[in-house]
């Protein structure tokens, strides 16, 4: 029998209830290979993302999450959201695998940048032609206006990510088929963040018990 996922999604009330089906795509743009969830027919365990940001520094918060090399969620909001607790849910196989979550805090303003372009330049060049008679042949040369590209540099103002703050956990776990994993993401500073995981197994009508996840390892 199938867990009831959506009856779960519907008893936490902080939860955002949405599947992270749609965000996979905006990996594309990254050159990262989307994750595919399985359908809910198939086999599959559920995973709910939590977030949780002590410091949210900047105007704009980035945030990805990687199943192995496959990327299941990629979006950017205002670091003021940061300030609440957010929580979604993704639909894993029940298989083991890596999962790496990154938050990045940044802003943007002018910066006077170096930048490289091409400039073509003239110079001169001797060509060869034939400028005899059919009787008497002969060759002549004469000079020649070519072009070629030459690299320079100049600074120019142009608008730069500026990064605030950044941080990135992995862990590798097994989920079971029909499993419900919660995975915490806290963020303190930069550079300072932890990434944990429970599985959460419901015990009463009003209760759910939380175990660490099976075989999990930190990285």
């Amino acid at each position: 029998m199938r867990f009831p996922w959506g009856r779960l999604l519907g008893e936490l009330p902080t939860m955002t209830r949405r599947l992270l089906v749609g965000l996979a795509s905006s990996a594309v743009s990254a050159c990262v290979t989307p994750y595919t969830p399985p359908a809910e027919s198939e086999p599959h365990a559920i995973v709910k993302l939590r977030r949780t940001y002590e410091t949210h520094p900047g105007t704009s918060l980035t945030e990805s999450v990687n199943i192995d090399d496959e990327r299941a969620l990629s979006e950017s909001v205002p670091s003021r959201v940061a300030g609440t607790t957010r929580t979604d849910a993704l639909l894993v196989r029940p298989t083991p695998a890596t999962l790496g979550f990154e938050g990045t805090f940044s802003h943007q303003e002018m910066r006077l940048v170096q930048e490289i372009y091409l400039e073509q330049e003239p110079y001169t060049a001797f060509e060869s032609y034939s400028c005899g008679s059919f009787s008497s042949p002969r060759t002549c040369s004469r000079s020649v206006t070519r072009y070629r590209s030459k690299s320079k540099t100049r600074y120019v103002n142009k608008l730069q990510t500026v990064v605030d703050g950044s941080c990135s956990r992995s862990l590798t776990f097994a989920p079971r088929e029909d499993h419900v994993y919660l995975v915490q993401f806290t963020y303190q500073e930069s550079r300072a963040c932890s990434l944990s995981c429970f599985e959460q197994v419901k015990r009463t009508p009003s209760g759910v018990e939380q175990r660490a996840c099976p075989s999990t390892a930190l990285e």
